[in-house]
């Protein structure tokens, strides 16, 4: 999954293109020139050429890894999809056939080309920028220019599928259609995606074999490239009979007087929506991403065009995307935690909520709301009101949709499951708003940035089918995920990228979190590349080892045998794990210290117990370590921990008993959660433990930057 990274179209990137360039002719004028470039004789296989140089992609098959340079492989100067089918799309509008009969007599194409789509990138950029004021030295922000600055930033964002997930959730989204697929295309989802995969990995014998021959020092022309691109008709054919030639009528394009509608960048493009080129007896095969992107898109319109099915349709479509949702959410969260169409109902049995799929894993409650819509036409050419109504469709609606069954959960209703089984929630929970799409909503996450009415409410994560599948491979515990979750939210508003993946990719990387000195943080494409790494060996069938997070690598003694427990414990106990994951690696260095110096003044005096307490961003945790494993040296663990929960007014306090007569660091567990009230009683027992364990505050120091209160009893 390469191409031109395009990124959030910044207003003061874009206000500044006329300074870097010459200011940039009309996009009609852009257009024609491009129409009249893609149509020269010899065209086609200098595109061929430019699929090599930018598309290609070098993969280590002995450890999984890309192994271009990085430089290169995330140049911003690459075509992306979306330039390379406008330059296809172009082509074969032409009347005739020297576009591929003809070899091209200089070799200007390339660089034509890359000066025109940068220049048509120039004038998305210089629409959608805000006028600058002279006098005040400021941009004037247009609030109705959203829908160019959307424009620029779907059109040049970030994929977020993956070649292998297109087939996978194909035939998933699609089973229940095969008696249409069959009465009304010929063929069923699975001849499809079988040619598609035929065609692929034919194309791609034939790329590696020129790959191989080119590191040995061959020469080919770009002919000879083209013709790495083809695969004959018979040959497609011959394997699957009449099926192949119904795939051809849905997915294939004439290579000319096709396309006519084409009349600007954002208008139809056939040669975006039937990917392969059909040039006599051979088909030419220039992006395999869009060909398997094309199954998984196209015959849901297939099937909206039949009025008869088309409720049908639509109602199996949702469906698919609350079973896909629920099954890789179950895939990390286990069965016994993972609900689909869950109900909440009032006093009075009416149902007042809906939710898609309820995740409830210890104190943790992921209410998830499947979505699937898509973005418009007329909102990508940058329509205001297309973008805010598709948004609002997408995006907005859902997230309160989940917002009001929050509230709901709070206020105490019962939530029921489609077999009637009452579900118990946890007593004082910690929500997570949960998005999901089942198509990508391109620049979704740099759009909800600038769009989402949010309010004083947390923050949703908001991921196609796609971002949800990899996520739950590169995190595929609920530790990992929740805490992950947990940090994707912190960082809604101030930490900006174009894809989810640089954020996922930063996580695993160095843990998603804001610098104590920075108050807002950009993300580039190349944090992406240990998840791109593993998913592009998963698209070619390399089975290689899932990246460890930093949380996961952690090598600290005591610390790391502490987690690996608390991992494993009661999901009631996950939040202790997510508030020690928020220390950084130093602190958690300094925690360690200090236990080892307890452990051992311990052993030494022979005292009942010495405790610390340490706040969190939840609330807080105390670490008492006991000479014996007993009712009363749990008994005072407790008492300590509920002394500093009511002092600190926390709803939230965790207890952990590590008594020096066993090996492990964890001999008890104890979760105080409950909100927290001004009480006489807890006042006048916290004075009482105060002084029977001689407590005291003071401020600590853990690493490097973090400043936690530390109490010592």
């Amino acid at each position: 999954m390469t191409g031109k990274d395009g990124g959030p179209a910044e207003q003061e990137a874009a206000a500044e293109v006329a300074q870097d360039r010459p200011e940039p002719r009309t996009s009609e004028v852009i257009f024609a020139d491009l129409r009249s470039l893609a149509q020269r004789d010899g065209a086609l296989h200098e595109i061929s050429s430019i699929i090599y140089r930018d598309w290609v992609v070098t993969i280590d098959t002995h450890d999984g890894s890309i192994a271009d340079d990085p430089e290169h492989r995330w140049s911003t100067s690459k075509l992306n999809k979306n330039e390379l089918m406008l330059l296809l799309g172009l082509t074969v509008q032409a009347d005739t056939d020297k576009a591929f009969s003809v070899l091209a007599q200089d070799d200007s194409f390339a660089a034509d080309a890359d000066t025109l789509l940068r220049e048509l990138h120039d004038r998305i950029l210089t629409d959608c920028a805000p006028e600058f004021d002279k006098d005040t030295q400021s941009f004037i922000d247009d609030p109705g220019s959203i829908g160019l600055v959307a424009r620029e930033a779907i059109y040049y964002g970030a994929e977020s599928f993956y070649l292998h997930q297109f087939s996978n959730f194909s035939r998933q989204r699609y089973r229940e259609d095969a008696v249409w697929f069959v009465q009304n295309a010929g063929l069923s989802i699975r001849p499809m995606l079988e040619i598609a995969d035929f065609i692929i990995g034919r194309v791609n014998d034939q790329m590696t074999t020129v790959g191989h021959m080119r590191m040995e020092g061959h020469q080919f022309t770009n002919g000879d490239l083209t013709n790495s691109l083809l695969i004959a008709k018979t040959d497609v054919r011959e394997k699957f009979g009449e099926k192949a030639n119904r795939f051809f009528a849905k997915f294939a394009i004439s290579s000319t007087g096709a396309n006519a509608d084409f009349t600007n960048p954002f208008a139809v493009n056939q040669a975006n929506i039937a990917p392969i080129i059909d040039i006599g007896d051979c088909l030419y095969i220039p992006n395999q991403y869009r060909l398997l992107e094309s199954i998984y898109e196209s015959p849901f319109y297939w099937m909206m065009a039949d009025k008869a099915y088309r409720d049908a349709a639509a109602q199996k479509r949702g469906e698919f995307l609350e079973k896909s949702s629920a099954h890789i959410l179950t895939s990390v969260f286990g069965a016994a935690n993972v609900f689909q169409n869950v109900s909440i109902l009032d006093g009075a049995k009416a149902v007042v909520g809906e939710i898609d799929v309820l995740v409830v894993y210890g104190e943790f409650v992921l209410v998830v709301q499947a979505k699937s819509k898509r973005v418009t036409l007329k909102a990508r050419a940058g329509d205001t009101e297309a973008l805010k109504t598709d948004f609002k469709g997408a995006i907005q609606d859902p997230y309160e949709q989940a917002l009001r069954c929050v509230e709901l959960i709070k206020g105490g209703l019962q939530c029921q499951t489609a077999k009637g089984q009452t579900l118990k929630m946890p007593s004082h929970p910690r929500f997570f708003p949960v998005v999901i799409l089942s198509d990508p909503f391109p620049a979704s996450t740099f759009l909800s940035g600038k769009m989402l009415n949010q309010g004083d409410n947390i923050a949703p994560v908001i991921w196609d089918l796609g971002v949800l599948d990899c996520v739950a491979k590169m995190l595929p515990t609920p530790i990992e995920m929740l805490f992950y979750l947990k940090c994707r939210s912190n960082v809604f508003e101030k930490v900006i990228s174009d894809s989810e993946y640089n954020f996922l990719g930063y996580h695993i990387r160095a843990k998603l979190a804001l610098p104590p000195d920075a108050d807002m943080m950009m993300l580039d494409r190349d944090f992406a590349t240990a998840v791109d790494d593993y998913m592009i060996a998963a698209d070619v069938g390399i089975d290689t080892e899932r990246p460890k997070g930093v949380a996961e690598t952690l090598d600290i003694p005591i610390i790391s045998e502490l987690l690996a427990e608390l991992k494993n414990a009661d999901p009631a106990i996950a939040s202790v794990v997510i508030d020690l994951y928020d220390f950084s690696e130093q602190a958690l260095t300094d925690i360690s210290a200090h236990i080892d110096s307890l452990r051992k003044e311990i052993r030494f005096t022979g005292k009942a117990i010495k405790a610390f307490s340490v706040s969190t961003a939840s609330g807080g945790i105390t670490y008492a370590v006991t000479k014996e494993l007993n009712a009363n040296a749990a008994g005072a663990a407790e008492a300590i921990g509920s002394k500093h929960k009511y002092d600190t007014h926390s709803d939230r306090w965790y207890v952990i008993v590590d008594s020096v007569q066993t090996e492990g660091p964890i001999d008890g567990l104890l979760a105080l959660v409950w909100p927290w009230l001004e009480n006489e009683e807890d006042a006048k027992r916290s004075e009482e433990v105060a002084l029977a364990f001689k407590s005291r505050r003071e401020e600590s120091k853990f690493g490097k930057a973090k400043r936690a209160a530390k109490a010592t009893d």
